[in-house]
C-alpha cells in the first residue's frame, strides 16, 4: 500500500491511501529478473570453478610429465654408459676373455 500525502488549502495536509496494482508485464518481470540473475551466476561460478579445476590438472600433468622425462633422461644416460664398448671390453677381461680382431663384430 502505498500512503500519499495530498495538500489542500481548506483541509491543510490529507493522508490518503491507496492501493498499488501491478500488471502482469510488471509481475513477469519482477519475477524473471531475479531468476535470470541468479541462475546467470550459478552458471557463471559453476563454469570458472570447472575451468579452475581443469587448470589445476593440467599443471599437474605438466609437472608429472617433466619428471619422466627427467627420470627417461637419467635411464637413457644409464644405458647409454652401461652399454659402452669399453666397460663391456673391462668386464670381458676380468672373465679372462680376448678379444681377437678376426672374430670381433660391430653392429650398429
Amino acid at each position: 500500500m502505498a500512503t500519499l500525502k495530498v495538500y489542500s488549502r481548506e483541509y491543510g495536509v490529507k493522508k490518503v491511501e491507496e492501493k498499488v496494482k501491478f500488471t502482469i508485464l510488471e509481475w513477469i518481470i519482477y519475477i524473471t529478473f531475479p531468476i535470470i540473475l541468479f541462475s546467470t551466476i550459478y552458471f557463471m561460478l559453476n563454469f570458472y570453478s570447472v575451468t579452475y579445476s581443469l587448470k589445476k590438472d593440467i599443471a599437474k600433468n605438466n609437472v608429472t610429465i617433466k619428471e619422466m622425462k627427467n627420470d627417461n633422461e637419467e635411464q637413457r644416460v644409464l644405458i647409454n654408459d652401461l652399454s659402452s664398448y669399453e666397460r663391456i671390453k673391462e668386464i670381458a677381461k676380468v672373465l679372462g676373455m680376448e678379444a681377437n680382431k678376426d672374430n670381433v663384430k660391430v653392429v650398429r
